[in-house]
């Protein structure tokens, strides 16, 4: 494999740690080789070792799902090469136990940054202990990381600029991998939706590594979110109710995001820091940090197919990136023209997602922009990691059992010898020799027989005074033996000759054996030297009697001292002496036992340890070896193994141990156990003998590693005999002969070929499609071979490819040995995914019927007064325009109810009428003492969209959505009745009834007010000013429009002083979560529902406050005074002056007008009374008579949230904008319905 761009990988939570640990898996399989030596020739890389240019950074708030990275577990010896590139963020938690001690601290300390989006006590969760987690509440993970971030942002930049400084010194390492200068880098985010960590802080990651590139200077950096969706979880492993909430707002704030990435708004000042255009976080001490425009252009969302696993599902995530990272940039082969293109970009991963993508486009809906990306991943490989350990499983396994049962024929001859070595090198060379100091002996030769005993009775004496001596020299010589007593080393340089199963049997003693120092073994014999030696026969514990000597021929010859009489005597001394000088030895050693027991103990411990570490992988093997077989052999969906042609995994093995005896130079009727010690040297089995004091398993692991390597070499070699073809042939041989390559055809066999091809037919099943309705590319990535032509060609067809992406299909050679279809659907909202589209009519389920578990204000990061299901203000004003001009053509019907106040209205696709127009109908609902229901007309259009399963919703939406005036390109047409009611009576009367309204209910009615002062106030305003996209519009906006219409010119619109609504504040003190004048989220002009009115009112003069007194924690606005009853023509000053329109021709009556639906209105004719709310009583009807007047059954009866005592407990909740029980109409799932 090669590599042509950096590449940075970080991995947030759980999730993210497991997709990073399989992707660095599968790097070093495929850059480091079986042996892990492969990229030793860069720089002297250690094994193991990635290049610099491959970067992994991983962040979680569970130190226990942290140490189970691969940097954490593998040998020691190998961490420090695994650490090169991989880091972990270890002190991201802050310094307290539980969540509630967290946001304390943040109300306290941090109350401007978190304002906007910690919300107040009531109800908190508690979370407990934070080390395990954030407990599946994002909001809880995002507190954790605040917390931890408030001195500095170092605990997160850290680990990150330590990648990118890598990633900028790898230029060298990266051109000898295959790739050019570095041009960009590819910064892949893992993470899930699902939980609580990784939902958490994602948005935050995403700001501060853009930081950290902008840091360093870093440019041609593009971030792509890998998001997993919460169906990949099972309910009993975080999926469930809980995660399919906190999916639904982290899927709106991550593709608000990216909307803002692909569509950026760029005002004509600058200079207000906390308050410029665009989406930013503001940390504790800095001005808010925002992207870099560009830099994240879509997020992939992976869902689960029918069948796949989750672990399937992370290798097909990073299939996804190695295809990316492995392809290089403009290969001119593949498309021509087209990808003449990829010169554009930095990196081949831009070229693919971004090529030929337009993102900022508003979608079908009106809802959001269209960065959604969902993908699949489709990879066929051999499986030679999985089948070499398989097989070397197998093959340790026997090996170990023939020679730990087996009787060795070199222990009769070599046991006793070795002994005697480890002896010597274990500084007790004189222990085991005991020698005996030296008797002298009678010079000259004593002869006659007095002469001779009184000789012996010396030599007795000398003996004696011997004995004495050698008690102080073995005393000494114990004590310094006891020193230098050092056994491992002795055995670890008898493991260099011999297997460590031989060498146990020799430091413990061979139980059975005829010889006894063998029977012993090494440990036995030291114990040996501290007992008693066994006494000859005969010898006492005094020294022998001298016999009396007799001379020869009864005393006629002197007695000599070569006599046999005296011979015997001088044995029967020899012997006595020389167990008295071998029990001083045993003395004197036993007198140390103490000091060096113990290290004879440690010493066969670290053996029995080792050799006990094979035996029980011998014994587990079997049974995991099974196991793994059929994980092997089991259909999966997404991943297809390219297995060995055999029927069995048992004749494979069979035939790869035969070719492996032979290639071994082993005669043909060895076994594995000769296998095993050929390809196992002595400095293996030393490195293992020091591995197993700290862990057996390594040690095994070591040995087995060694085989793996050498299997796998073995499988792609031809055997030595000419019909020998490899066992497992390479994916590019096999794809050649596949596509009529005929000498590749004869490098494999037919059994092969056909399974190869069986395999391929079979890597897409029925149904393997990302999720969502955007077009369809696919990347097919295959071994590079000289047949590209024919290659596409058989690829094509053999590969069962989704109909809808037939012509956009983009094939690359790449130096892997593997298949790899990349499945990329984008150019889409999240109302098109239908995952995206569960999770969020879970999120409106749970608001109209929160339970106590849910804590939906805990499952956010920006804003828990959000009250909008998904749109953000510019998509509403979006929205509300082309409704706007659907009513200005009369496309519009009140179906129920009055048209000031429907219960029902339906919206048809075109202008004509009747009952064959196509058209949706919403449900609005019914609003107390006057309020219209025209405000929700939004919140009703958004519900449907959202929630209705029906495929057309999206094909009526475009309808809609692409609605304008009719004649708009040339003189323009009449506006329907009910749009010009709605502009010039109807909301003109709402905000001065709001206002009064607010005034009289105070803070208790605040949060119900503020949603609808926003519609009448913000949105229609903002949509009556929204320019038409022809341009050959007559006049730029409806407003303008309407005055062209009516003869008269447009005016600049006056802007009346309307009070500002005033955020509520909670009875008691909410320690700082009321917004302050800056936020954690710096403002931005899509903002969702619960803050101002965004870009599109930033030029307006702000609606002044009425004079009140300040509330604890609430400072007044400045500059407020009381404001003037506000007048009807608040819309705007050319409606205020109708008698400069007195010449005007009124607008038709509705039955000279057969192509409108008739309007009704019941007061045409009657003369209305002129308003005035101050004299009216809450109780009475507000409407004043005329078109909006409602009727008393359905509402005046029933009284405003407003019309309680002052006393009583409001019941509006600060947090969600009034969607609660204050009268408020609550709507079913589905309110909405296309016809």
């Amino acid at each position: 494999m090669k590599i042509f761009q950096p590449m940075l990988f970080v991995g947030l939570g759980g999730t993210g740690g497991l997709v990073g640990a399989e992707l660095e898996r599968k790097l070093r399989a495929e850059l480091c080789g079986p042996d892990g030596v492969a990229l030793s020739h860069l720089g002297g890389h250690a094994p193991y070792q990635l290049p610099d240019c491959l970067q992994f950074v991983y962040a979680d708030y569970s130190e226990s799902d942290l140490q189970r990275l691969p940097q954490f577990n593998v040998d020691p010896s190998l961490r420090a090469a695994y650490a090169r590139t991989s880091r972990a963020t270890h002190n991201l938690l802050p310094n307290f136990d539980s969540s509630p001690e967290v946001t304390k601290m943040l109300r306290a300390s941090l109350r401007d940054e978190v304002s906007d989006w910690l919300p107040p006590r009531t109800d908190e969760p508690k979370v407990t202990p934070l080390h395990n987690g954030a407990g599946q509440l994002p909001t809880v993970g995002r507190a954790a990381l605040f917390a931890t971030l408030r001195h500095s942002l170092a605990p997160v930049l850290e680990p990150l600029l330590q990648a990118i400084d890598a990633i900028a010194r790898s230029a060298g390492e990266l051109a000898e991998l295959g790739g050019g200068k570095a041009t960009g880098c590819d910064v892949f985010v893992a993470f899930s939706v699902a939980g609580g960590t990784g939902a958490g802080i994602f948005l935050d990651y995403l700001h501060l590594i853009n930081y950290a590139f902008q840091l360093r200077r870093f440019d041609g950096v593009k971030i792509y979110p890998l998001v997993v969706m919460p169906s990949s979880f099972s309910a009993s492993g975080g999926g469930g109710r809980e995660a399919e909430l906190n999916a639904a707002r982290a899927l709106v704030d991550l593709f608000r995001l990216v909307d803002g990435q692909n569509a950026p708004t760029e005002g004509e000042e600058i200079g207000d820091l906390d308050h410029s255009p665009g989406i930013g976080i503001r940390y504790p001490g800095m001005t808010p940090i925002r992207l870099r425009t560009g830099i994240l252009p879509t997020a992939f969302l992976f869902s689960p197919t029918a069948g796949i696993r989750q672990d399937d599902l992370r290798r097909s995530i990073v299939s996804l990136v190695m295809s990316l990272v492995g392809t290089e940039l403009g290969d001119g082969r593949s498309r021509g023209r087209a990808t003449a293109a990829d010169d554009d970009f930095q990196t081949f991963a831009a070229s693919f997602i971004n090529r030929g993508v337009q993102r900022s486009a508003v979608s079908p809906t009106g809802i959001g922009r269209q960065g959604v990306s969902t993908s699949l991943v489709a990879s066929m490989t051999a499986p030679m990691d999985q089948l070499a350990d398989l097989v070397a499983g197998r093959l340790l396994r026997k090996a170990v059992t023939d020679l730990v049962e087996r009787p060795r024929a070199t222990l009769r001859e070599s046991a006793v010898p070795m002994i005697r070595q480890l002896f010597t090198d274990a500084q007790l060379e004189e222990l085991w020799e005991r020698k005996q100091l030296d008797v002298p002996e009678p010079d000259p030769l004593p002869r006659g027989s007095k002469a001779i005993e009184q000789a012996l009775a010396e030599r007795s004496a000398d003996m004696q005074r011997l004995l004495s001596d050698l008690q102080f020299k073995a005393d000494r010589q114990a004590a310094s033996m006891a020193d230098r007593f050092s056994p491992r080393p002795a055995i670890d340089k008898l493991l260099q000759t011999v297997d460590p199963f031989l060498a146990e049997r020799v430091v413990r003693g061979v139980p059975g054996s005829d010889e006894r120092i063998a029977r012993l073994g090494f440990l036995g014999m030291l114990n040996s030297r501290a007992g008693a030696p066994p006494r000859p026969q005969g010898v006492t514990e005094q020294p022998p009697k001298n016999p009396r000597i007799k001379g020869r021929l009864a005393g006629m010859s002197p007695a000599r001292w070569g006599d046999d009489d005296v011979q015997d005597a001088l044995r029967a001394q020899d012997r006595w002496y020389q167990w008295r000088s071998r029990t001083v030895w045993h003395e004197a050693w036993r007198e140390q036992q103490q000091r060096w027991q113990s290290h004879a103990d440690t010493a066969g411990t670290d053996l029995g340890r080792l050799v006990n570490a094979f035996r029980k992988h011998s014994d587990q093997e079997r049974k995991v070896s099974a196991q793994k077989g059929l994980e092997l052999y089991e259909d999966r969906t997404g991943i297809s193994y390219l297995l060995p042609p055999q029927r069995t995994l048992n004749h494979f093995y069979e035939d790869l141990v035969t070719r492996l005896i032979r290639r071994e130079g082993l005669r043909e009727h060895d076994d594995e156990a000769a296998l095993l010690l050929k390809m196992i040297d002595g400095d293996t089995w030393r490195q293992v003998h020091t591995l197993s004091r700290r862990s057996p398993d390594s040690a095994v692991a070591v040995v087995k590693a060694q085989l793996e390597g050498r299997i796998t070499r073995l499988f792609a070699e031809s055997g030595e005999q000419l019909e020998e073809r490899p066992l497992l042939p390479p994916m590019g041989t096999l794809l050649a002969a596949a596509a009529g390559d005929a000498d590749a055809a004869d490098q494999v066999s037919k059994e092969a070929l056909d399974l190869f091809g069986r395999k391929l037919t079979g890597l897409l099943p029925v149904g393997f499609t990302p999720e969502g309705t955007g077009p369809l590319r696919v990347l097919i990535t295959h071994p590079r071979v000289q047949a590209v032509d024919e290659v596409k060609e058989y690829l094509g067809k053999t590969l069962r490819l989704p109909a809808d992406a037939k012509n956009s299909v983009d094939y690359r050679g790449v130096e892997s040995d593997s298949i790899t279809v990349v499945l990329f659907r984008s150019e889409m909202s999240l109302t098109q995914v239908p995952e995206a589209r569960k999770v969020l009519r879970q999120w409106a389920r749970a608001k109209e019927s929160e339970q106590a578990q849910d804590v939906l204000r805990w499952r956010q990061r920006l804003g828990y007064r959000d009250s909008w299901m998904v749109s953000s203000e510019e998509d509403r004003r979006t929205i509300l325009h082309r409704l706007l001009c659907c009513m200005w053509n009369g496309q519009v019907d009140v179906v129920d109810g009055d048209p000031a106040s429907p219960d029902r209205v339906r919206l048809r696709l075109f202008p004509e009428t009747g009952p064959s127009v196509p058209g949706v109908r919403l449900r609005l609902g019914d609003f107390p003492g006057g309020v219209s229901s025209w405000a929700e007309l939004l919140r009703a259009y958004e519900r449907w969209t959202v929630l209705d399963d029906e495929r057309t919703v999206e094909d009526y939406c475009q309808g809609l959505m692409s609605a304008q005036p009719l004649g708009l390109a040339r003189t323009g047409s009449e506006p329907h009745p009910l749009f010009v009611e709605l502009v010039e009576k109807i909301a003109p009367h709402q905000l001065e009834l709001l206002a009064e309204r607010r005034e009289r209910g105070g803070e208790r009615v605040e949060g119900w007010v503020r949603p609808l002062w926003e519609f009448w106030a913000e949105t229609l305003p903002a949509a009556l000013d929204a320019e038409f996209g022809d341009q050959r519009a007559v006049q730029p906006t409806l407003r303008t429009l309407l005055e062209h219409v009516r003869g008269g010119t447009p005016k600049p619109r006056a802007h009346k002083e309307f009070p500002e609504p005033r955020r509520p504040v909670a009875d008691d003190d909410d320690w700082g979560t009321s917004p302050g004048a800056s936020s954690g989220y710096a403002a931005s002009p899509s903002g969702s529902g619960g803050g101002g009115g965004g870009a599109a009112y930033r030029d307006r003069e702000p609606y002044p406050e009425p004079e009140r007194a300040p509330r604890r924690g609430h400072e007044p606005y400045p500059g407020s005074e009381p404001a003037a009853r506000p007048e009807r023509e608040a819309y705007g000053e050319p409606y205020r002056d109708r008698e400069e329109h007195a010449d005007r021709e009124p607008y038709p009556e509705p039955s000279a007008r057969p192509d409108r639906e008739p309007y009704r209105d019941r007061d045409r004719d009657r003369e209305r009374a002129p308003y005035d709310p101050l004299a009216q009583d809450p109780d009475d009807d507000v409407s004043g008579g005329g078109s909006w007047r409602t009727t008393p059954q359905d509402r005046t009866d029933r009284p405003a949230p407003w019309d309680k005592d002052s006393r009583g407990r409001s019941t509006h909740r600060d947090d969600d904008h009034g969607d609660d029980d204050n009268g408020r109409y609550r709507r079913g799932f589905l309110d909405g319905d296309a016809e």
